[in-house]
């Protein structure tokens, strides 16, 4: 694999303002980033004007290569995700995007039945069904507190979705925090993993693993910058390397120790080590 896959979620410098998208333009290319990964949200922080949106990227040599939705809450998709769907893919292709990564279904029920986890499944189809009307590939995303969550529930998508139309963009933090191995779970799926999102984690002395689910521990301290973790990286740089993985290598940290620039700046470090130029 290259450096040159190597990109950077940029949302925790914000995604409401056009200064928040300037600031971490200039923050990510200062340190040799040349892409990101954004949320939906950013989209409208540009009022659907992927013309000016482009034009502040091209000013500092960076391009988007995927954009980030969720499934919200039951009852809330036709309005909160199918409602401007079209618009919004209009507004990816048209910033050269053919990539998108989609978060199952928001929070989870009292019980995770076979009725929760189809309804997470046909939310999925439907919308990589309308996504790859527009040469959109759809790469889903286990997430913490989601349908999509646990090892078996990655099963459960990848077992009951076309490989043509759902691929896997698995969370290496996410998934050791569901209490799952990402170096084995990525292995399994390795040859329809299109998307990769890169982060550490360790729990802290404060967190065990008993309960947190539940208990409304913030998990998202407990993820760190690459390396400084018990995800085994090498071993998955490995797999990917084995079935020629071409795709973004994208880092993200949800809550940086000290700041947004300074974590950005160790994560390009530590991964540029594993990779040609």
């Amino acid at each position: 694999m290259k450096k040159s896959q190597i990109t950077y979620a940029i949302w925790p410098w914000g995604t409401q303002t056009r200064e928040q998208a300037v600031e971490a333009a200039r923050d990510v290319t200062s340190l040799g980033y040349k892409s990101f990964e954004s949320v939906k949200s950013s989209i409208y922080a540009y009022d659907l004007d992927h013309k000016a949106y482009k034009e502040m990227l091209d000013g500092y040599g960076l391009k988007p290569v995927s954009f980030y939705f969720h499934i919200p809450d039951p009852g809330e998709e036709d309005e909160m995700l199918f409602a401007n769907l079209d618009k919004e893919f209009e507004f990816i292709v048209a910033m050269g995007v053919d990539i998108v990564t989609l978060q199952g279904t928001h929070g989870r029920p009292e019980v995770m039945d076979e009725a929760a986890k189809l309804h997470n499944l046909n939310c999925m189809i439907k919308f990589a069904k309308i996504a790859k009307k527009y040469g959109i590939t759809t790469n889903v995303h286990p997430h913490v507190n989601t349908y999509f969550m646990f090892d078996d529930e990655i099963d459960y998508v990848m077992e009951n979705a076309d490989p043509d139309l759902l691929s896997l963009a698995p969370d290496t933090a996410h998934i050791a925090a569901a209490g799952a191995d990402p170096v084995k779970v990525i292995r399994k799926y390795a040859d329809r993993v299109k998307f990769i999102h890169l982060k550490d984690y360790k729990l802290g002395d404060a967190v065990t693993d008993s309960g947190w689910v539940d208990s409304g521990v913030p998990i998202m301290t407990c993820f760190h910058e690459l390396g400084k973790g018990t995800v085994n990286f090498p071993e998955i740089f490995k797999i990917l390397e084995s079935v020629n993985y071409t795709g973004p290598l994208c880092i993200e940290l949800d809550k940086p120790p000290i700041s947004n620039i300074e974590s950005a700046k160790n994560n390009y470090a530590y991964l540029e080590k594993f990779l040609e130029d």
